[in-house]
This record gives structure tokens, sequence and C-alpha cells, in this order.
């Protein structure tokens, strides 16, 4: 038996008849005429094959059919209203889910162990996958899907329909060796062009900046550049640093992570190299995912400037050009 098919509006006017016994009243509190309330219980009544309610001295009385279809009909709009009025909320504390991100190696050296942290206080049973960034295409498919929930890094070509919010900027220094000559003093442009340098440059990473800012203020100034060292890999690349007289040039942050476990020197490069945005992009379709809200919300608590990071929920929908 096939289901008849009508206007789901129409059991919102037999709900309100059957409560006012009235089509005058019914049609008041719906916000319809009495002629447009008639019609539509007309309508109800050719649908189900019954008369449904008689007009008699004391009103509108509902038919035996009426009467039967009435509970499980004001119950079924009960639970529709209440799920409509429901906000959709984020039990940290009793989540079980998983979230994906894509992260660089760095990036999860980086940013991630706060979050973890938080994380295992506020929602132990929530786990973090990280994920290597693929083309555009693929990740545009994976975010899209849900089966990424979230970008955090630096990333030249991130474009498509994705919501971003800019965490904080990033600056380079110089490293060399704890005792090098040169530590802890002004670098000249002479002396920087004199050493032997190392290049962190990984793949698919957006770091070429400061080596064309390098190369550029050399050539310039008409001094050799001398790369003795060129990796793709971060593991590693900063024991090379302590042991031998080469310097590099990194992001403040990768800096600071990598000297916590080896002995070297930070100092501010002789060249000007511009400044770029660490940022977090999720795709439109889980804006208002309460989950990805409070993903993002962990991130930016731990990682956004000051007067970015207390705005959660408020992140800056922005494209890719605004921060770069």
């Amino acid at each position: 038996m096939s289901t008849p098919r009508f206007d789901l509006n129409l059991l919102l006017v037999f709900e309100a008849v059957l409560a006012s016994r009235s089509t005058t009243r019914a049609g008041a509190h719906l916000g319809l005429t009495q002629s447009a309330v008639s019609n539509s219980l007309n309508r109800l009544r050719t649908a189900l094959g019954d008369p449904l309610f008689v007009r008699t001295p004391e009103g509108m009385m509902p038919t035996p059919r009426a009467l039967e279809i009435s509970l499980p009909l004001k119950e079924a709009i009960e639970r529709i209203r209440s799920t409509l009025a429901q906000q959709q909320e984020f039990d940290a504390a009793c989540s079980d889910r998983t979230f994906r991100v894509y992260m660089s190696d760095v990036g999860q050296m980086v940013m991630l162990p706060k979050v973890v942290k938080s994380i295992q206080q506020l929602a132990p049973g929530v786990s973090i996958e990280t994920v290597h960034l693929g083309s555009p295409r693929e990740r545009e498919a994976c975010m899209s899907s849900g089966e990424v929930d979230l970008a955090v890094g630096y990333f030249q070509d991130f474009t498509g329909p994705f919501h971003c919010q800019a965490l904080f900027s990033e600056e380079y220094v110089c490293m060399v060796r704890q005792g090098h000559p040169l530590a802890g003093r002004t670098l000249t442009l002479r002396e920087f062009a004199g050493m032997r340098h190392a290049i962190y440059h990984p793949c698919g990473g957006g770091h070429a900046i400061q080596e064309q800012a390098i190369a550029a203020a050399m050539a310039s100034h008409g001094l050799p550049w001398r790369v003795a060292l060129r990796a793709t890999h971060f593991l590693g690349f900063t024991d090379m640093i302590a042991q031998t007289d080469m310097i590099t040039t990194l992001p403040r942050m990768l800096a600071l992570a990598g000297s916590r476990s080896v002995a070297v020197a930070t100092m501010r490069p002789p060249v000007a190299i511009p400044s770029f945005e660490i940022a977090q992009f999720w795709h439109k379709r889980f804006h208002l995912d309460p989950g990805n809200r409070w993903l993002r919300g962990l991130f930016a608590s731990h990682h956004a400037r000051p007067g970015v990071g207390e705005l959660m929920p408020a992140e800056v929908d922005m494209t890719p050009e605004d921060v770069a």
C-alpha cells in the first residue's frame, strides 16, 4: 500500500483545528485566513479519505479517524519541533571522534604538542591523525567529504571553497652552533656570505621565500652564496648545525623547537626576508560543524595572535590571498 502524498504543512492545520475546534481560531494561530484553513482541511480530507472534523454547535468535532491519528501525529510534530529547536553541541569530554589534520612534520613538531596536551585533558576519547598535504584536487576532495577536517600551517597555494583563519605571523632567524665565532653577534651581509649555508626546504613546503630573498640580496651586492647542504627532512637537521660551522635560516618557531635538544644559538639575519602567515583552513561544508569549530578553537587558543584566539567561535572568513 502506497503512502498518501500530501503537503506535510497540512498536518499543522490539522493540529490547530484539533486544538481550537475552529477554523477561524486555527487560522489566527497559524497566520492564515479562515478560507485558507478550510481549503487546507479539504485537501487533507481528500488525501486521508475521511471528513476528519464535523461542524457541530460545540465546534469542529473530530471523527474517530481524526482521534485515531491525532496522538501519533502530535508526537511526530513535537519531535520535529524539538529537533529543529535543539542547538548543535560538541561534548568534547564524551566524544570519541577522530580528527584528521593536514600538517607537515614541522607543523606537527611546532604546533601539535600543546593541542594534544589539551585534548588529553579536555577530551580523552578524542584522537588526532596528521596527514601529509596532497595535490589541490585531492585536498579539496578529502576536506569536502570530511575525510580531513582541518589544514594547519603555511600554504602558498590553498585555493577553493575554504574558510581561513590567520593565526600568527612568522619571521626568519639564523641559527649556528653554540660557541661559533659569530654566535651572539650582529651579522653583516659579508660575514653571512662568507659562511657555508644549510637550507631546509621540505617537499611541498612553502619556504622558498627565504631562499629567494637571500639569493636576491647576495646577487645585488655581488656576493657568493655557498650552499653546503640542502635537506628535505628536518630530522637531524639541527644536529648537523650544532656539530658544524654551517649557518641556516629558519622560521623562528621552528628554530626554537629545534634548539630544545641541541646546543645552538640564533640571531637576526642581515637580509630582509618577508614574514609569512600561519593559518588554519577548513571546507565551507563544515563551517558550522560543532566538532570542527571546537578543534579550530583549540588551535586558535594556543597559537592565535592576541585578540584572535579569544574570539572563538568567530573565525575570520577570508580568501587565501588575504593571508598571504
